[in-house]
């Protein structure tokens, strides 16, 4: 199954250079939490709640694909309850993260900006 998303805002301190993390929510992100992540909206609301990734799914951001390599265990419910994770880019991510979904050895961290697609295959 495909769930797709676009980044509908960009908080001031969410991407940082040198940073190999990036932290989505969705629409719901407190004031706070938008300081620091990147909003995703989802197309079709519905299929939010049908998340469900695993190590070898894959996340296509703006066309490039990025095969996961580890799933924290509050990823899926975080996801389908607020949209939220956090991608880990390179080896030097903590790997403790039990909200991340890992990207190790696939390159740069994608460029995300107002706009940009997420897809979800699962």
């Amino acid at each position: 199954m495909d769930v797709k998303a676009q980044v509908t805002a960009i908080g001031p301190q969410a991407l940082t250079d040198g940073d190999e993390m990036v932290i989505l929510f969705n629409q719901t992100a407190s004031e706070a939490l938008r300081e620091v992540a990147v909003i995703q909206e989802f197309a079709q609301p519905q299929d939010q709640a049908k998340i469900k990734l695993a190590v070898n799914d894959r996340l296509t951001i703006d066309g490039h694909d990025y095969v996961i390599n580890r799933v924290g265990k509050l990823v899926n419910d975080n996801l389908q309850s607020i949209g939220h994770v956090t991608l880990v880019f390179g080896e030097a991510g903590p790997s403790g993260l039990q909200n991340a979904l890992h990207f190790d050895n696939q390159g740069v961290k994608p460029t995300f900006k107002v706009g940009t697609e997420i897809v979800y295959h699962f």
